[in-house]
């Protein structure tokens, strides 16, 4: 009850100043033309990820995590992930442009010495990765096969995972959904730690009516940073052999991306469109 009542509060804060935000972000001209071509206010994910890190801390309750100091070190390894990432998605935001898409695209531009956003976002993305991996695992025998295994595939999965909400950002709600059924799955593992996420969860279901709504857009700083905490919970509850395996997996999608439209591959399934068009307010 006690961590319900941490994600109510999150949702509560997120639905109440969505509207000022979004009405501050078109004033300021912070928009971005949607799937249908329409001007929505875009970054609007970065309220999500501010009303988890102010609510987050209450997880340090004795009533939570009898061990405080595993509460404190895990709420601090998740707002550092969140903001982290957050931060780099917001730099795409402000600066990027959609001339260069997909990772090859913006590996092509930089083989021409073109640095594009998306090269930056990758890169350093890739780079905090890897010490996020290497904070989390400590250095316990980091010179060991096991630890260094450890530290690649945790590493990676970080970003990786933050890019695969990224490339599903592209329709009202999309992200969101995917969000949601990942942080259940992970708690279905029954880890404590995948609870951790629940302020997050939480103002994602406050900010989710605006986007299905086509009012707002999550931008690539709520889509990175929700993405990245996916891909820590997953380091955090799953076997390094099931993390191996989800890292493939991710890989795969993310070159199958390079070659087909997931939004066609979504469109002609008919119960991946009904669930990607539920709670979506027009086509």
């Amino acid at each position: 009850m006690y961590s319900i009542l941490i994600s109510t509060i999150s949702g509560l804060m997120t639905y109440e100043i969505m509207p000022a935000l979004l009405e501050l972000l078109r004033k300021e001209g912070a928009l971005r033309q949607n799937y249908r071509g329409e001007l929505i206010p875009v970054g609007a994910g970065f309220l999500v990820i501010w009303a988890g890190c102010v609510t987050s801390p209450l997880l340090l309750s004795p009533l939570f995590y009898p061990n405080e100091g595993l509460g404190v070190s895990l709420a601090a390894l998740y707002i550092t992930t969140v903001l982290g990432y957050g931060l780099l998605g917001l730099f795409d935001d402000l600066v990027g442009s959609r001339r260069e898409t997909g990772l090859k695209g913006h590996g092509i531009a930089l083989i021409q010495g073109h640095l594009t956003s998306g090269a930056i976002k990758a890169l350093q993305g890739v780079a905090f990765g890897l010490v996020l991996a290497a904070l989390r695992l400590g250095a316990i025998d980091p010179l060991s096969r096991q630890w260094l295994f450890a530290f690649l595939v945790d590493g990676l999965i970080m970003p990786i995972a933050a890019n695969t909400l990224n490339l599903l950002d592209l329709r009202p709600g999309r992200a969101g959904k995917v969000f949601l059924v990942s942080s259940l799955l992970l708690m279905l593992t029954g880890n404590p730690i995948s609870l951790a996420l629940l302020p997050w969860i939480g103002g994602l279901l406050g900010y989710l009516p605006f986007d299905l709504k086509g009012e707002a857009m999550m931008g690539d700083v709520g889509a990175n940073a929700l993405g990245a905490l996916l891909g820590l919970t997953s380091c955090c509850v799953l076997s390094l052999t099931v993390r191996f395996l989800l890292l493939i997996s991710l890989i795969i999608l993310h070159l199958l991306a390079e070659r087909i439209s997931l939004s066609q591959v979504i469109e002609n399934h008919s119960l991946l469109e009904a669930l990607d068009r539920w709670g979506r307010k027009g086509p």
